[in-house]
């Protein structure tokens, strides 16, 4: 016999098929929460820029055309290690590993990585790319509401509720991309989680709380 879960989990996929027909204008609505959010150019030993407007116009950042609306900063530590911070809205995004697949990636899927802030302990998704001799090792992670949605078919069915019953919800997907090698991946999550944690404390906390979450 299968797992009750897994029953569980195939109804509620047919449900949200059927559903999705049987109302076509049911659509997930953006809050706008993305464009308020106040995200330092500098902090601790941290030095960024705002390129939202610039990932689609250089060739080398193919892996991030995808972007839509977003939120995307670069930032430098003190050591020269650099790191791509990405906030998307949870209705405007494609699974990650699908856009660094069709971008010429290899993908090899890792163990999670968890991150800790003054006000969260969360596990986020971690991939390793490569491409042309460059390799990138990438976390992510979906909260709605201060809650991590821990499996991607949670949150495409809550994504669905919430459009169904005009349910206003802020729904991010949050991303870090930082250069690494096969070799050095273990050095590479170091920096992230240093930054991680200290943008946590740069932010005005009910920020910190929609991006990184609550216990």
């Amino acid at each position: 016999m299968k797992p009750v879960r897994f029953w569980i989990v195939i109804i509620l996929l047919l449900s949200s098929i059927i559903l999705s027909f049987a109302f076509p204008k049911a659509k997930y609505a953006g809050t706008g929460f993305i464009s308020q959010l106040k995200i330092p150019d500098s902090f601790s030993e941290w030095q960024g820029k705002d390129i939202t407007g610039n990932l689609d116009l250089n060739v080398e950042e193919d892996r991030y055309k995808f972007i839509s609306g977003a939120l995307a900063y670069e930032y430098v530590n003190k050591n020269g290690k650099n790191l791509l911070f990405i906030v998307l809205d949870a209705g405007n995004f494609h699974h990650p590993k699908v856009c660094y697949t069709s971008a010429g990636f290899t993908v090899k899927e890792l163990k999670d990585a968890e991150f800790h802030t003054l006000n969260s302990t969360f596990k986020a998704h971690t991939l390793y790319t490569e491409k042309g001799g460059q390799g990138f090792l990438s976390f992510y992670w979906i909260i709605i509401d201060k809650k991590i949605a821990h499996e991607w078919i949670e949150q495409k069915i809550k994504q669905l509720y919430f459009s169904l019953f005009n349910k206003k919800r802020v729904g991010l997907m949050v991303r870090i991309d930082i250069p690494a090698q096969k070799d050095n991946v273990k050095d590479a999550i170091i920096p992230a989680k240093q930054f991680v944690n200290d943008l946590s404390q740069a932010l005005p906390p009910e920020e910190a709380d929609y991006i990184f979450g609550r216990k």
